[in-house]
């Protein structure tokens, strides 16, 4: 019996995807229901390196990496981006919409973002690519923000967010963010995106936030 490829590709980007989500689910949680979160986070390091074994097949994923015109035309859309959507979603929440200071946790809340960006819109979204453009931006969407949502959603934490708030925002950044990776042809410019994001979101943080695994 012949498997369609398109099929296994669908498959992949699925387990890998739910392995996020239980990740993400059982990360803020102690031992023993830590070492599922563990173990599926070495089954999504599993799919993963499977496919990108060579140089082409991280292009295949990631796209190109250029300072042509064409490229620095992206960059400068995915600052745009990136800063807009950062102070419109700072007004909404009632802060100001542009911070006072930026402290060092913002730092490491850009590489957050940098590494959802490699991941969801760089290996999902491009591994879903030869199915369907349009499938393949959703897909890796709706995981961003299905493992988003598992995070802030996990029984042990306390915090009480407002998750039809959380994940109407990282579906609209998540499908500006993967249209951005389409046509720029390269995960540079969502990711400066979601760094600038998160760097002015994060701004005023003095540590790591509850959510940080």
């Amino acid at each position: 019996m012949i498997i369609n490829k398109k099929y296994v590709l669908i498959l992949e980007a699925t387990l890998c995807s739910l392995g996020f989500m239980v990740f993400a689910y059982f990360i803020h949680d102690g031992f023993p229901k830590l070492t599922i979160a563990l173990v599926a986070l070495m089954v999504q390091a599993f799919i993963m390196s499977r496919q990108c074994d060579t140089l082409s097949d991280l292009k295949k994923y990631f796209g190109e990496i250029s300072l042509s015109k064409r490229a620095l035309l992206f960059i400068f859309i995915g600052i745009l981006m990136g800063f807009t959507y950062a102070a419109y979603y700072r007004h909404a929440i009632g802060m100001p919409v542009i911070p006072d200071y930026v402290r060092s946790f913002a730092l490491v809340a850009a590489l957050i973002g940098i590494m959802e960006e490699l991941v969801f819109r760089g290996f999902i979204q491009g591994h879903l690519k030869s199915v369907n453009t349009v499938f393949s931006i959703l897909f890796g969407t709706i995981a961003h923000t299905a493992y988003k949502s598992c995070l802030f959603m996990s029984p042990v934490i306390a915090h009480k967010i407002n998750i039809h708030f959380l994940i109407w925002w990282t579906l609209i950044g998540g499908l500006l963010f993967g249209i951005l990776k389409e046509y720029s042809k390269s995960i540079i410019p969502p990711a400066i995106a979601h760094s600038l994001f998160d760097i002015i979101t994060y701004a005023g943080c003095a540590a790591a936030p509850w959510w940080v695994w």
